[in-house]
């Protein structure tokens, strides 16, 4: 368990450093403003997605110790209608790029694998 916060730590800071720049490249680059708010938007939400999907771990694993029978959910109406929602948003803004938007869903969930992977190594030296 103190490994699933170590890496939904890990992948939020490199999600808030990676949010950082895109800010910066929105403030100079006028040209790419619609790329980097769609960067911008898909990231915050992605990364409220591996929070949200983490906690719902969290309260599997509870489950599971405390040998209650209960049916647990995953929540995975509520995920797919925050993505859904923020697609919306990407299509009805024209500010907004949708394919940036829908990268930028996908970047924190693909950043747990190498979080992982660096946090298992670091446990096992």
């Amino acid at each position: 368990m103190d490994d699933l916060n170590s890496i939904v730590m890990a992948v939020s800071r490199i999600t808030f450093l990676m949010l950082s720049v895109l800010f910066l490249g929105w403030a100079f680059l006028p040209e790419h403003r619609p790329v980097c708010i769609g960067l911008i938007l898909g990231l915050t939400v992605g990364l409220v997605y591996v929070r949200f999907l983490s906690g719902k771990v969290r309260g599997l694993v509870n489950l599971v110790v405390s040998q209650e029978k209960k049916r647990y959910s995953f929540g995975f109406v509520t995920r797919i209608c925050l993505v859904f929602v923020t697609v919306m948003i990407a299509a009805k803004l024209e500010q907004v790029s949708m394919i940036s938007t829908i990268i930028g869903l996908f970047v924190p969930q693909i950043l747990t694998i190498p979080a992982s992977i660096v946090i298992s190594l670091r446990n096992k030296s």
